[in-house]
């Protein structure tokens, strides 16, 4: 029995996935539990496992693809299962099958025409069919179906037009490199090298793919992580009235507390960095300004109960925020533990979901690169963002003296909708306040 492998939906706001790796090759036995595949998501990346014993007959969806949730990525079964007729057409060498089964198989049937099916009905097609059909830029309603009913299948897509075939992931970088495939001369199926040696130089290509005046190189689609960002930051600019403030700090009582620190929690395998300490501290002013630690939607304010902080981390060429949850609640430690395994589960791609959700205020931090003031956008639906900026020895007066203090300069975003220029003042002087007298913490 055949069966099949589909995209799972790892979120309620996933539509599709793309396969990082598979770990396992067409023909390769599998059993139940084994990792089958990587998916990565706009946030994550996750190992889906197997669900059933038997051999790997066919990937669908390869390494680099995207494929829509709940759609079929692979087939499983057992040496000699035929896989569903929506794969044949992209499938490489058919297995062996036993002499009987192959007597029976039967030509395909012509495609209908066009014109049977009527105008504005819903077309059926096979998930596959559907994928080939956007990757190929084909009106998906213009192929006549050849499967049971008028089910469009791989093969009617395959077939629409007269031209070379082409692999999936070459179709794909035609698509988006503009590449007119029926240009290039090759003799055979068209591969991804054929298609990237066009975009390099090595083949003719359409007055589409012409270099763009300005010598610009071709452009690309970005990955899932950079289009929920954008998706992501889009809608918070156009959501959230927004103001920046800005307020200097002494952060000379900050350096302080992590130096005493840093040593004692360094023996217990935790390294104390100042993003830590402004969680904590960030926390506190959450607790006594309660319009701020909310969320706004369809006219309606929610407080939440405990400040669960995110903090922007880098990830590759996107920008993840996981949160710490009740940091109102942990000690600076446990804060510090949270955070640092946080960032590794980033980096490396093993986030969980709960690890991204329900966060309510964020810290975004760009000290490091030398930043001294700068506007960070809201973390939808949060309804305030602090940037941290880089700490600078600074000439200040101090009891009439000029002297040098370490400043650093923190950068308040908040949505005016419901807080207004003085909450957003004194919800910053409180942070500023317990940064520059941190044994306030303990009042």
């Amino acid at each position: 029995m055949v069966t099949e492998v589909l995209m799972p939906k790892l979120g309620l706001t996933m539509t599709e996935g793309t396969i990082e790796e598979w770990k396992f090759k067409e023909g390769d036995a599998v059993k139940k539990g084994d990792i089958l595949f990587s998916v990565a998501t706009d946030k994550l990346t996750n190992d889906v496992e197997c669900d059933t014993d038997g051999v790997l007959l066919k990937i669908a969806v390869q390494a680099g693809e995207s494929s829509e949730c709940k759609s079929v990525v692979a087939w499983i079964g057992e040496p000699g299962d035929q896989i569903p007729d929506g794969a044949a057409a992209s499938a490489p060498a058919p297995m062996a099958v036993p002499a009987e089964t192959a007597a029976k198989a039967a030509p395909a049937a012509a495609p209908a025409p066009a014109a049977a099916r009527p105008a504005g009905a819903y077309v059926l097609a096979m998930p596959f069919a559907k994928k080939l059909a956007k990757e190929k830029g084909y009106d998906i309603a213009a192929i006549p179906g050849t499967g049971p009913n008028g089910v469009i299948l791989a093969r009617d897509v395959e077939n629409f037009v007269a031209g070379p075939k082409t692999s999936p992931m070459a179709a794909k970088l035609a698509a988006e490199y503009g590449v007119d495939v029926s240009t290039l001369g090759v003799a055979g199926r068209v591969m991804k090298a054929d298609v990237m040696a066009a975009v390099q130089g090595g083949a003719p290509q359409t007055a589409a793919a012409a270099e763009p005046e300005g010598n610009d190189l071709p452009p690309v689609k970005v990955n899932p992580l950079r289009r929920s960002i954008a998706a992501n930051m889009t809608a918070s600019w156009t959501t959230s009235p927004r103001v920046t403030y800005t307020h200097p700090v002494d952060a000379t009582c900050m350096k302080e507390l992590r130096e005493k620190l840093k040593d004692g929690l360094k023996a217990e395998g935790i390294k104390l960095t100042f993003n830590h300490i402004l969680m904590k501290v960030a926390a506190r002013a959450l607790m006594e300004f309660p319009d701020v630690n909310a969320s706004f939607a369809d006219n309606m304010l929610t407080h939440h109960r405990h400040a669960n902080i995110g903090l922007a981390v880098a990830k590759g060429d996107g920008l993840m925020v996981p949160n710490v949850k009740c940091v109102d609640t942990k000690s600076l430690k446990e804060v510090a533990r949270e955070t640092e395994n946080l960032i590794e589960a980033t980096r490396s791609g093993k986030l969980g979901m709960e690890d991204m959700t329900g966060g309510t205020f964020t810290i975004s931090s760009l000290g490091p690169y030398g930043i001294t003031s700068f506007s960070p956008i809201i973390n939808q639906p949060e309804l305030a963002i602090l940037g941290v900026c880089d700490i600078v020895d600074t000439p200040v007066v101090r009891n009439g003296e000029i002297v040098i203090r370490p400043m650093m300069n923190l950068s308040l975003t908040a949505d005016h909708r419901v807080i207004d220029g003085v909450m957003a003042c004194k919800f910053l002087q409180r942070i500023v306040d317990l940064l520059e007298n941190p044994y306030l913490l303990l009042v």
